[in-house]
Protein backbone atom coordinates (compact mmCIF):
# COMPACT_ATOMS: atom_id res chain seq x y z
CA UNK A 1 0.00 0.00 0.00
CA UNK A 2 2.75 2.14 -1.34
CA UNK A 3 0.15 5.91 -0.81
CA UNK A 4 -0.84 5.26 2.68
CA UNK A 5 1.60 6.34 5.29
CA UNK A 6 3.55 3.21 6.65
CA UNK A 7 3.01 4.46 10.45
CA UNK A 8 0.40 4.00 12.81
CA UNK A 9 -2.59 6.49 12.17
CA UNK A 10 -5.22 8.29 14.20
CA UNK A 11 -8.67 8.12 13.41
CA UNK A 12 -8.49 11.48 11.28
CA UNK A 13 -5.85 10.01 9.28
CA UNK A 14 -7.92 7.05 8.30
CA UNK A 15 -11.15 8.94 7.02
CA UNK A 16 -8.28 11.44 5.46
CA UNK A 17 -6.92 8.77 3.78
CA UNK A 18 -10.29 7.39 2.73
CA UNK A 19 -11.06 11.12 1.43
CA UNK A 20 -7.39 11.19 -0.57
CA UNK A 21 -8.33 7.48 -2.17
CA UNK A 22 -11.58 8.51 -3.02
CA UNK A 23 -10.13 11.99 -4.92
CA UNK A 24 -7.44 10.18 -6.48
CA UNK A 25 -9.48 8.15 -8.91
CA UNK A 26 -13.26 9.71 -8.17
CA UNK A 27 -14.59 8.83 -11.78
CA UNK A 28 -13.44 4.94 -11.94
CA UNK A 29 -14.87 4.51 -8.58
CA UNK A 30 -18.11 6.11 -9.14
CA UNK A 31 -19.06 4.13 -12.40
CA UNK A 32 -18.01 1.08 -10.96
CA UNK A 33 -20.27 1.47 -8.16
CA UNK A 34 -22.83 3.15 -10.91
CA UNK A 35 -23.11 0.21 -12.81
CA UNK A 36 -23.44 -1.89 -9.68
CA UNK A 37 -26.53 0.01 -8.40
CA UNK A 38 -28.22 0.29 -12.39
CA UNK A 39 -29.36 -3.92 -12.37
CA UNK A 40 -31.11 -2.72 -8.88
CA UNK A 41 -32.43 0.21 -10.40
CA UNK A 42 -34.28 -1.79 -13.28
CA UNK A 43 -35.06 -4.37 -11.30
CA UNK A 44 -37.42 -2.31 -9.52
CA UNK A 45 -38.74 -0.71 -12.51
CA UNK A 46 -39.77 -3.95 -14.29
CA UNK A 47 -41.36 -5.29 -11.06
CA UNK A 48 -43.06 -2.49 -10.49
CA UNK A 49 -42.21 -2.70 -6.48
CA UNK A 50 -42.40 0.82 -4.71
CA UNK A 51 -43.16 2.33 -1.50
CA UNK A 52 -46.87 1.74 -1.77
CA UNK A 53 -46.86 -2.11 -1.91
CA UNK A 54 -45.64 -1.91 1.87
CA UNK A 55 -48.03 0.65 3.10
CA UNK A 56 -50.48 -0.13 5.81
CA UNK A 57 -53.70 -1.01 5.09
CA UNK A 58 -56.52 -0.07 8.41
CA UNK A 59 -57.94 -3.35 9.29
CA UNK A 60 -55.53 -5.53 7.04
CA UNK A 61 -54.75 -9.13 8.03
CA UNK A 62 -51.47 -8.94 9.64
CA UNK A 63 -50.49 -12.52 7.49
CA UNK A 64 -51.61 -10.70 4.36
CA UNK A 65 -49.65 -7.87 4.87
CA UNK A 66 -46.69 -9.88 5.13
CA UNK A 67 -47.53 -11.84 2.36
CA UNK A 68 -47.15 -9.23 -0.05
CA UNK A 69 -44.17 -7.61 1.34
CA UNK A 70 -41.90 -10.68 -0.17
CA UNK A 71 -41.92 -8.93 -3.85
CA UNK A 72 -40.80 -6.02 -2.17
CA UNK A 73 -37.98 -7.95 0.23
CA UNK A 74 -36.91 -9.83 -2.71
CA UNK A 75 -36.16 -7.31 -5.03
CA UNK A 76 -34.62 -5.05 -2.13
CA UNK A 77 -32.21 -7.75 -1.72
CA UNK A 78 -31.66 -8.52 -5.46
CA UNK A 79 -30.52 -5.06 -5.77
CA UNK A 80 -28.62 -5.12 -2.45
CA UNK A 81 -26.62 -8.01 -3.77
CA UNK A 82 -25.78 -6.26 -7.03
CA UNK A 83 -24.60 -3.04 -5.22
CA UNK A 84 -22.12 -5.21 -2.84
CA UNK A 85 -20.55 -6.50 -5.94
CA UNK A 86 -19.89 -3.05 -6.64
CA UNK A 87 -18.33 -2.79 -3.15
CA UNK A 88 -16.12 -5.59 -4.50
CA UNK A 89 -15.01 -4.27 -7.49
CA UNK A 90 -14.39 -0.87 -6.04
CA UNK A 91 -12.12 -2.28 -3.39
CA UNK A 92 -10.64 -4.36 -6.34
CA UNK A 93 -9.68 -0.77 -8.44
CA UNK A 94 -8.66 0.70 -5.00
CA UNK A 95 -6.31 -2.00 -4.17
CA UNK A 96 -5.11 -1.55 -7.70
CA UNK A 97 -4.47 1.62 -7.60
CA UNK A 98 -2.47 1.75 -4.39
CA UNK A 99 -0.04 -0.09 -5.30
CA UNK A 100 0.18 2.16 -8.53
CA UNK A 101 -1.00 -0.49 -11.09
CA UNK A 102 -3.62 0.25 -13.95
CA UNK A 103 -7.19 -0.53 -12.93
CA UNK A 104 -10.38 -0.31 -15.24
CA UNK A 105 -14.28 -1.29 -14.77
CA UNK A 106 -14.02 -4.18 -16.63
CA UNK A 107 -11.13 -5.49 -14.85
CA UNK A 108 -12.19 -4.44 -11.38
CA UNK A 109 -15.81 -6.83 -12.05
CA UNK A 110 -13.74 -9.54 -13.39
CA UNK A 111 -11.64 -9.26 -9.93
CA UNK A 112 -15.14 -9.34 -8.24
CA UNK A 113 -16.75 -11.88 -9.32
CA UNK A 114 -13.42 -14.09 -9.32
CA UNK A 115 -13.20 -12.94 -5.26
CA UNK A 116 -17.38 -13.07 -5.16
CA UNK A 117 -17.19 -17.32 -3.62
CA UNK A 118 -14.91 -16.14 -0.59
CA UNK A 119 -16.23 -12.77 0.16
CA UNK A 120 -19.64 -13.92 0.29
CA UNK A 121 -18.88 -17.12 2.35
CA UNK A 122 -17.35 -14.99 4.88
CA UNK A 123 -19.93 -12.71 4.66
CA UNK A 124 -22.82 -15.34 5.35
CA UNK A 125 -21.20 -16.74 8.06
CA UNK A 126 -20.94 -13.68 9.65
CA UNK A 127 -24.69 -12.66 9.06
CA UNK A 128 -25.77 -16.11 10.66
CA UNK A 129 -23.90 -15.79 13.77
CA UNK A 130 -24.90 -12.19 14.26
CA UNK A 131 -28.82 -13.31 13.38
CA UNK A 132 -28.03 -15.99 16.23
CA UNK A 133 -27.20 -13.33 18.56
CA UNK A 134 -29.86 -10.79 17.11
CA UNK A 135 -32.42 -13.37 17.89
CA UNK A 136 -31.52 -14.04 21.56
CA UNK A 137 -31.24 -10.32 22.07
CA UNK A 138 -34.79 -9.78 20.46
CA UNK A 139 -36.38 -12.79 22.22
CA UNK A 140 -34.87 -11.31 25.75
CA UNK A 141 -36.41 -7.91 24.86
CA UNK A 142 -39.60 -9.62 24.27
CA UNK A 143 -39.17 -11.73 27.71
CA UNK A 144 -38.33 -7.90 29.90
CA UNK A 145 -41.03 -6.04 27.80
CA UNK A 146 -43.43 -8.51 29.01
CA UNK A 147 -42.66 -8.11 32.52
CA UNK A 148 -42.52 -4.74 32.60
CA UNK A 149 -46.09 -4.16 30.95
CA UNK A 150 -47.45 -6.47 33.57
CA UNK A 151 -46.31 -3.48 35.57
CA UNK A 152 -48.57 -1.56 34.41
CA UNK A 153 -45.87 1.40 34.32
CA UNK A 154 -45.61 3.28 31.30
CA UNK A 155 -41.89 4.90 32.00
CA UNK A 156 -41.05 1.39 33.00
CA UNK A 157 -41.96 0.38 29.52
CA UNK A 158 -40.24 3.14 27.79
CA UNK A 159 -36.72 2.79 29.77
CA UNK A 160 -36.38 -1.00 28.97
CA UNK A 161 -37.87 -0.20 24.98
CA UNK A 162 -34.70 2.40 24.93
CA UNK A 163 -32.51 0.37 26.53
CA UNK A 164 -32.71 -2.91 24.40
CA UNK A 165 -32.65 -0.50 21.46
CA UNK A 166 -29.36 0.88 22.49
CA UNK A 167 -28.29 -3.05 23.25
CA UNK A 168 -29.52 -4.17 19.27
CA UNK A 169 -27.38 -1.00 18.19
CA UNK A 170 -24.43 -2.09 19.84
CA UNK A 171 -24.66 -5.43 18.71
CA UNK A 172 -25.02 -4.49 14.85
CA UNK A 173 -21.83 -2.03 15.06
CA UNK A 174 -19.87 -4.51 16.98
CA UNK A 175 -20.89 -6.83 13.71
CA UNK A 176 -19.59 -4.21 11.77
CA UNK A 177 -16.52 -3.85 13.32
CA UNK A 178 -15.89 -8.03 13.39
CA UNK A 179 -16.12 -7.77 9.47
CA UNK A 180 -14.18 -5.00 8.22
CA UNK A 181 -11.34 -7.03 7.01
CA UNK A 182 -13.05 -9.65 5.10
CA UNK A 183 -13.14 -7.41 1.68
CA UNK A 184 -9.04 -6.36 2.07
CA UNK A 185 -8.22 -10.45 3.55
CA UNK A 186 -9.84 -11.57 0.04
CA UNK A 187 -8.61 -9.17 -2.01
CA UNK A 188 -5.11 -8.25 -0.70
CA UNK A 189 -4.05 -11.45 0.75
CA UNK A 190 -5.97 -13.64 -1.28
CA UNK A 191 -7.57 -15.42 1.52
CA UNK A 192 -10.59 -18.10 1.57
CA UNK A 193 -13.75 -17.25 3.60
CA UNK A 194 -13.26 -18.28 7.01
CA UNK A 195 -9.56 -17.28 6.62
CA UNK A 196 -10.74 -13.92 6.00
CA UNK A 197 -13.42 -14.02 8.39
CA UNK A 198 -10.64 -14.90 11.56
CA UNK A 199 -8.25 -12.25 10.23
CA UNK A 200 -10.97 -9.91 10.46
CA UNK A 201 -11.77 -10.60 14.07
CA UNK A 202 -7.99 -10.99 14.49
CA UNK A 203 -7.21 -7.49 13.48
CA UNK A 204 -9.71 -6.23 15.63
CA UNK A 205 -7.94 -7.50 19.11
CA UNK A 206 -6.75 -4.59 21.11
CA UNK A 207 -8.87 -2.15 19.22
CA UNK A 208 -12.86 -3.07 18.99
CA UNK A 209 -14.06 0.56 19.69
CA UNK A 210 -11.82 2.29 17.35
CA UNK A 211 -12.44 -0.35 14.68
CA UNK A 212 -16.46 -0.11 15.24
CA UNK A 213 -16.20 3.74 15.55
CA UNK A 214 -14.41 4.12 12.43
CA UNK A 215 -17.19 2.00 10.48
CA UNK A 216 -20.07 3.35 11.98
CA UNK A 217 -19.23 6.82 10.91
CA UNK A 218 -18.11 5.64 7.75
CA UNK A 219 -21.28 3.83 7.45
CA UNK A 220 -23.23 7.05 8.33
CA UNK A 221 -21.68 8.77 5.84
CA UNK A 222 -22.54 6.32 3.02
CA UNK A 223 -26.16 6.37 3.85
CA UNK A 224 -26.02 10.54 3.95
CA UNK A 225 -27.29 10.28 -0.06
CA UNK A 226 -30.02 8.27 1.00
CA UNK A 227 -31.24 10.26 3.28
CA UNK A 228 -30.40 13.82 1.54
CA UNK A 229 -32.46 12.27 -1.23
CA UNK A 230 -35.34 11.26 0.76
CA UNK A 231 -35.62 14.87 3.05
CA UNK A 232 -34.91 16.86 -0.75
CA UNK A 233 -38.22 15.57 -1.99
CA UNK A 234 -40.03 16.32 1.42
CA UNK A 235 -39.92 12.58 2.65
CA UNK A 236 -39.24 13.03 5.82
CA UNK A 237 -41.83 11.63 7.21
CA UNK A 238 -41.19 8.55 5.75
CA UNK A 239 -38.67 7.72 8.24
CA UNK A 240 -41.11 8.23 11.42
CA UNK A 241 -44.54 7.58 10.24
CA UNK A 242 -45.57 4.90 8.19
CA UNK A 243 -48.46 6.22 7.30
CA UNK A 244 -46.36 8.60 5.15
CA UNK A 245 -45.62 5.76 3.07
CA UNK A 246 -49.02 5.49 1.11
CA UNK A 247 -49.05 9.01 0.24
CA UNK A 248 -45.45 8.71 -2.00
CA UNK A 249 -47.28 8.40 -5.99
CA UNK A 250 -45.66 6.45 -8.59
CA UNK A 251 -44.04 9.71 -9.63
CA UNK A 252 -42.70 10.47 -7.32
CA UNK A 253 -41.29 6.87 -6.62
CA UNK A 254 -39.80 6.71 -9.57
CA UNK A 255 -38.30 10.27 -9.56
CA UNK A 256 -36.74 9.25 -5.59
CA UNK A 257 -35.09 5.79 -7.21
CA UNK A 258 -34.03 8.03 -10.11
CA UNK A 259 -31.94 10.19 -8.39
CA UNK A 260 -30.87 8.07 -5.71
CA UNK A 261 -29.29 5.87 -8.72
CA UNK A 262 -26.93 8.83 -9.70
CA UNK A 263 -26.08 10.02 -6.25
CA UNK A 264 -26.10 6.79 -4.13
CA UNK A 265 -22.64 5.62 -5.56
CA UNK A 266 -21.02 9.22 -4.81
CA UNK A 267 -20.13 7.69 -1.13
CA UNK A 268 -19.55 3.99 -1.86
CA UNK A 269 -15.83 4.55 -2.56
CA UNK A 270 -15.57 6.52 0.74
CA UNK A 271 -16.85 3.48 2.49
CA UNK A 272 -14.54 1.30 0.46
CA UNK A 273 -11.85 3.10 1.20
CA UNK A 274 -12.28 3.71 5.03
CA UNK A 275 -11.94 0.21 5.05
CA UNK A 276 -8.50 -0.09 3.50
CA UNK A 277 -6.88 2.39 5.49
CA UNK A 278 -8.33 1.01 8.42
CA UNK A 279 -7.10 -2.71 7.22
CA UNK A 280 -3.82 -1.35 6.74
CA UNK A 281 -3.56 0.98 10.38
CA UNK A 282 -4.42 -2.03 11.93
CA UNK A 283 -1.98 -4.66 10.38
CA UNK A 284 0.51 -1.73 11.40
CA UNK A 285 -0.68 -1.51 14.93
CA UNK A 286 -1.25 -5.22 15.55
CA UNK A 287 1.64 -7.00 13.28
CA UNK A 288 4.57 -4.07 12.95
CA UNK A 289 3.27 -3.89 8.98
CA UNK A 290 5.40 -1.05 8.81
CA UNK A 291 8.31 -2.52 9.65
CA UNK A 292 8.17 -5.81 7.72
CA UNK A 293 7.15 -3.71 4.57
CA UNK A 294 10.34 -1.75 5.04
CA UNK A 295 12.02 -4.58 5.53
CA UNK A 296 11.57 -5.99 2.64
CA UNK A 297 11.91 -3.41 0.79
CA UNK A 298 15.98 -3.07 1.82
CA UNK A 299 16.35 -6.55 1.13
CA UNK A 300 15.44 -6.04 -1.99
CA UNK A 301 18.06 -3.61 -2.64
Amino acid sequence: MSMIPMRPLGFGEIVDGALQLYRRDFGLYYLIALVAAFPGYVLMLVSGVDLASIAPTPGADPAEAFAAMGPVFAVTMAAAAMAWVGWIAVGVAMVERIGERPASLGHSYRGAFRHLPSTAGATVVALLAFALIFFAVFSLAGIVLAAFLQTGSVALVLITTVVLILVLAVVVAFWMGATFGILPAVIIEGRGAMSALGRSLRLCRGGWLRVTGIMVVAMIINLVPTIGVTALFGMGDLFVSPDAVSEVSSNEQWLLNTVDLVIGPLTTPFLVGSIMVLFHDRRVRSEAFDLETLAGAMDRR
